[in-house]
């Protein structure tokens, strides 16, 4: 394994740590909301850290891990809950997959049409759950909060990049 393989493991391994502890302390949290279960998502700073810095697959590891462990960590394996969680991600993977690659958008974009996805995902999956169709009333409103969600996450993670890249240019001297 090369050096620089080994630590790109090491930093997609911290990125996944990472938002495992964000997905968790957010857990503790409760959002009184109109809508019912919303949260900002502040563990997809991982993702779309891990998008930004090495590239799609990255971002889909990273994100899909880290979804995977927190359930298993908050004992919701293969619940309701990590159901949603699960489709949402999906969703919002392939949103951000597709803004990325086709490279009209900047990281808000990339990040709000993650966010978007993600709640549409999390209501269809909840409407195919329950066989409640009426919980698609909340997409607007769920549509509305993503993009404030997509586009505060957007702008820690380009601080973030922003910081480091910095940083690893006054290492470098």
């Amino acid at each position: 394994m090369k050096t620089s393989s080994t630590k790109k493991a090491v930093v997609l391994a911290f990125l996944v740590a990472a938002g495992i502890l964000m997905q968790l302390i957010e857990s503790f949290f409760p959002v009184v909301m109109i809508v019912p279960g919303y949260k900002i998502g502040l563990a997809n700073i991982t993702g779309l850290f891990a998008l930004y810095a090495y590239g799609i697959k990255e971002m889909w590891i990273v994100t899909l891990l880290r979804i995977f462990l927190s359930a298993l960590a908050q004992g919701s394996i293969f619940s309701v809950s990590f159901a949603l969680s699960m489709t949402g991600g999906l969703m919002g993977l392939a949103a951000m997959s597709l803004a990325y690659k086709c490279g009209w958008f900047s990281i808000y974009g990339v990040s709000t049409a993650g966010a978007a996805a993600h709640s549409f995902g999390q209501v269809l999956a909840i409407s195919w759950i329950y066989q409640q169709f009426f919980m698609q009333l909340f997409l607007p409103v769920l549509t509305a909060l993503s993009i404030v969600s997509g586009l505060a996450i957007a702008m820690l993670t380009s601080m973030l990049l922003t910081r480091l890249r910095f940083s690893r240019a006054l290492e470098r001297g």
